[in-house]
């Protein structure tokens, strides 16, 4: 069974959406963190819903997403309803400064970015106008 990642660009609030079919093994990993790299790439949407399971090293690598998404002043919402696939990652980010964010549903996650998103504006518009 093919694990393609179907990366989705939209301006939902500006942030890109990545829906990966199935589990998530290295290869799908290394399309996610490929999908994400762009340097103007700061809210993600992972929409993981068909996971049950997340390879050791391919959960690294989402960990490693969420890190530098955070570092450029975004983040990573994360899609799963499964405990396990929620374990995984967050096990795999325990050295970061903040957790990852879990949903159930996309349009929630999509809600919380386009929310997060608007608030690191706000935040810049602040620093410029006192500036």
């Amino acid at each position: 069974m093919s694990n393609d990642v179907t990366v989705t660009y939209r301006d939902f609030g500006g942030c890109t959406i990545v829906t990966v079919p199935g589990d998530v093994d290295q290869g799908s990993a290394d399309e996610i963190k490929a999908s994400a790299a762009a340097d103007d790439v700061r809210h993600v949407v992972l929409d993981l819903g068909n996971a049950s399971a997340v390879h050791p090293a391919a959960a690294d690598v989402l960990a490693a997403l969420h890190r530098r998404t955070q570092e450029r002043g975004g983040g990573v919402c994360f899609v799963t309803r499964e405990d396990g696939v929620r374990s995984q990652v967050s096990a795999a980010a325990a050295g970061s400064p903040i957790s990852p964010s879990f949903y159930d549903e996309i349009g929630d996650a999509l809600e919380a970015s386009m929310a997060a998103r608007q608030a690191a504006r706000r935040d810049c518009d602040t620093v410029n106008a006192a500036g």
